[in-house]
Parts: structure tokens; sequence; C-alpha cells
């Protein structure tokens, strides 16, 4: 057969002579693809079925501008730079979306995926006071830095070798299935990344004569019969009390803000706190450095830096707009105005936070917030032309 076709979800897939294709199913593309098929199975000659694949090959060619675009309103094309922009009620940004986000956006819209968390990222991203205070070149390689940050690999090291060993893969694959994203992204478009905490296990109290003294933070117990002390730790996590592993309760003081959290600065970790630094001039901006100042989170690349260092890993949600720095120096860390702490993983919680409750935006909200970054984005190009066409002007007067 000289045209092989197969339909997988919504997707036709197949060959036409030595040629692979992959495309979106559409009822009329699959009917004339059919209809070329069975002309190619009765011809004679070479020249008619060099013809057939002539007319075949357009049906194999994908127009991701009508992909995208079809599937995300929110989304325009460019037909001559093919770049990708966020718009609104005609208006465009003047921020090209990085590649390598319009590529795991196409990847999804040709999976049948939801992508709009993708979207809502960017729309988070491009809302970044630091980013905002960039121009040109410098403002798309801070965003390019976002979207490779978000698009990394991580392989288990662990889980590929038991693959290995234990189904006989070869290693290129046993990497791959032992892949993940080294930060997800949730469905309001934030990142879910890691933190290591130092739980601290003494508290203050006051001695009979009133002096302070040090005493263990949770009750302890003796075994009677092995004579073993055994600490009693309270099962969730949000009656326990954490610092971060390096600084302790050295450095700038942040917010521990929530339920359970502490009215003032302070250098205290908490699940179900929001831990916030005052304000911008607290983080150091500047990817090119590192081990400076701001609240450190990162991936699951950061975070194995940390294992076997007696610390608790705690998941938490990041959103884009509080990036502040990536660390230039591999260890997948971000530096950030805050981050909201939902869970550990070693030990239960008492309540479960959701990224829909701690950042969660109705569709009225997200329309505001598309609108005011394209906005933003569009007068500051507007402004840009507006100057170079002055500066033409005078050079004619002259």
């Amino acid at each position: 057969m000289y045209i092989n076709i197969n339909v997988s979800d919504d997707l036709i897939s197949g060959s036409y002579g030595k040629d692979q294709f992959v495309v979106r199913f559409t009822k009329e593309r699959y009917d004339k693809m059919i209809e070329l098929q069975q002309k190619a199975n009765v011809v004679k000659q070479y020249s008619d079925l060099k013809g057939i694949f002539e007319e075949f090959m357009p049906l194999t060619e994908e127009s991701f501008k009508d992909l995208v675009e079809t599937r995300c309103p929110y989304i325009v094309v460019n037909d001559i730079t093919k770049e990708f922009f966020l718009t609104n009620d005609g208006v465009v940004s003047s921020i090209p979306i990085p590649q390598q986000l319009v590529d795991r956006i196409i990847e999804s819209a040709e999976k049948g995926v939801d992508f709009m968390p993708l979207v809502k990222l960017w729309m988070r991203w491009l809302r970044n006071p630091v980013l905002r205070s960039k121009k040109g070149k410098e403002r798309n390689e801070f965003s390019e830095m976002f979207a490779t940050y978000i698009s990394t690999d991580f392989v288990n090291k662990q889980k590929a070798s038991k693959l290995m060993e234990e189904q006989g893969l070869s290693e290129e694959v046993a990497r791959r299935f032992a892949s993940v994203k080294d930060v997800s992204i949730t469905q309001e478009g934030l990142l879910n990344t890691y933190k290591a905490a130092q739980e601290i296990t003494t508290k203050y109290a006051l001695d009979e004569e009133g002096n302070t003294i040090i005493i263990d933070r949770y009750p302890r117990e003796i075994d009677p019969d092995t004579g073993v002390i055994i600490t009693k730790i309270p099962e969730v996590a949000e009656e326990r009390l954490f610092e971060p592993p390096v600084m302790h309760q050295k450095g700038d003081a942040f917010f521990c803000k929530g339920a359970n959290g502490y009215p003032d600065v302070c250098h205290f970790l908490k699940v179900g706190c929001e831990i916030a630094l005052p304000d911008w001039s607290f983080v150091d901006c500047d990817s090119s450095h590192s081990g400076v100042k701001g609240l450190h989170v990162g991936g699951l690349t950061y975070i194995a830096g940390y294992q076997g260092t007696g610390t608790e890993t705690f998941n938490c949600f990041v959103s884009p707009e509080h990036i502040g720095a990536f660390d230039h120096s591999g260890n997948g860390a971000i530096r950030c105005l805050k981050y909201f702490v939902h869970s550990a993983i070693d030990c239960i919680c008492g309540n479960l936070y959701h990224s829909s409750t701690y950042a969660a935006k109705t569709d009225e909200e997200w329309a505001v917030i598309r609108k005011e970054v394209i906005d933003f984005y569009a007068k500051e190009r507007k402004e840009s032309i507006d100057e170079q066409n002055n500066e033409i002007a005078e050079i004619n007067a002259i």
C-alpha cells in the first residue's frame, strides 16, 4: 500500500511513499486522504502515483498557527516571524512567547490536552515587576530563562537504574521513562516547587527562678521495657515549627502569614502559611549572582541537593510574578519575593491547601489580568515607536 493512514484520538498518522506524517484529525482532511489512498491503490504508472503524492503532501502539513489560534482565542501567531503573542480584543502584547513554551503549548494542543495553565502561567509572568523593569534584549533573555527553567527535565537516576536492572531497558529508554519536569505547573498557572526546612525541636521557657532556659519542644517518653526514649512529634505538619536549613535565624527576616502564622517578621516556616519578604529590595534580582538575598525555592534538582541532611521537604506554590532571579550555578534554585507552603512530603497535613484556594481567579478576573498585561506592553511598544518617529522627524527637519 503506497499510502498508509491511521487514526488515533484526534490525530491522523501514517506515511506516503517514504515520508511519515502526524496531523490533527478533521473529517474533511481524513476524507480527502482516503480518496487519494484509494486512487493510489489502483494506479499503474509511477507518474500517476507521483501526482497523487504531490496532491497528498499538503494534507500532511500542519498549520500550528491554525491549531493554536483555533483552540485559544488569547494567542495570535505572527504570519511573518511565526512568533506567538498574547492578545486581547485585537491588542497584541509586544513580548513574544519563548519558543520552549510555544513548543509545550503546541504539544498540548496536538494531544488535545488543556494548555490554558500554560497561558495563565505566561500571563502571570508578564505581570512580573522585575521583567517590566527590563528592556529589549535583556527582557527577552529573562523570559527565556523562565521558559528554560519550567521546561527542564529531571531524571530520577535510581528509577532509571531499576528499570535497566529489572526490566532490561536500555539506558536511553530507561532515562526517558524516569524523566519528569523539574517543576510542575498547576491549573492556576503557578509553579509547584520545593523547599528544604530544618525542624526546630526546642523552645524557650522560664525555670522556677524566672530564668530563661531551653527545653524540648515536644514531650518525650521512655519505654519502660527497653529504655528507649521516644519523642512525641505532632501528627499534623501545621503543629510543627521549621526554619531555613542554611540561614536558620540569621539573614533577612520574613513574614509567615496564615492561620497558624505570626503577625511580625520572623525566621520561621510553617505549613499552611505564605512566606514573604517585606518588598523587592530584599531580593537580589541579578541572575548572575548566587548565594545572595531572597527567598530560595526550586525544583527536583534543587531539593536533591538537600537529601540526607536531616531536613524536611516542603511543597510550595510560587507565582511567576514573584520570581526575581534564576540561580546561574545550575542547582535548580530560583529567588523570589514570596511562596506558599502547601504541604510537606514526610508528614501529613491537617488541612488541604489547593492552588485553586491560594491563587484562584474567575474568568472575569483572568480577563482583567490579560487586558492589563497586554495594554501595558502594547502601550510601551507604541511609546517606543512614537519616540523613533519623533527622532526621524527631527533629523528630517535639519
